[in-house]
């Protein structure tokens, strides 16, 4: 865990519960960064797995797929976030979510779709994010047509593009992931 000075966990077509063999590696990798204090930034996935590792609950949402470009409440503002919005966009692209965030979690911002949205551990520094801020519009918009007829409606595509009108705020979110690090070395 000490191999780089950060650790940045990233989006995954597989579930944070599902049996695949490098699913406990990994978690036990996240709880010895944890343990460590060595900093880790989940995305999507990432988000996900280590709300796993460290407790929480993950699992396929009952409001399913959670697609296109999501607004979320910020709920509890950090220095590292800069000025004070009350709500960030991203575009969203997933099943799984943290149902309970696991002990020492703290939610900054959620959703209608996504209780834990971005969760800040405090024991430790790592925070985490279900959004896409790293997702370009055209990547977004390419990723939910190449599902279209097979793990989405064509009904949830056109929501999905339709809602990329509004615009995203995955720059902003990459700037507070930049000063979330700066701010923990």
């Amino acid at each position: 865990v000490h191999d780089c000075e950060g650790w940045l966990i990233t989006g995954s077509r597989f579930g944070a519960y599902e049996p695949h063999p490098w699913i406990p590696p990994l978690e036990d990798f996240i709880r010895k960064a944890y343990g460590e204090h060595v900093p880790v930034v989940g995305i999507c996935f990432g988000h996900q797995i280590i709300a796993d590792a460290l407790g929480g609950e993950v699992r396929k949402s009952e409001k399913g797929w959670g697609i296109g470009r999501h607004t979320y409440e910020i709920t509890r503002k950090r220095d590292w976030m800069g000025e004070g919005r009350p709500a960030i966009s991203l575009s969203a692209s997933h099943q799984d979510q943290v149902i309970t965030p696991p002990a020492g979690a703290v939610t900054l911002a959620r959703s209608d779709h996504t209780d834990h949205a971005i969760l800040e551990y405090s024991n430790a520094p790592v925070i985490t994010i279900q959004g896409h801020p790293e997702f370009s519009d055209k990547y977004a918009s390419a990723l939910w047509q190449a599902r279209r007829g097979k793990a989405l409606s064509d009904a949830q595509v056109d929501a999905a593009l339709a809602s990329m009108l509004k615009p995203g705020d995955g720059a902003l979110v990459g700037d507070w992931i930049v000063r979330f690090l700066r701010s923990v070395r």
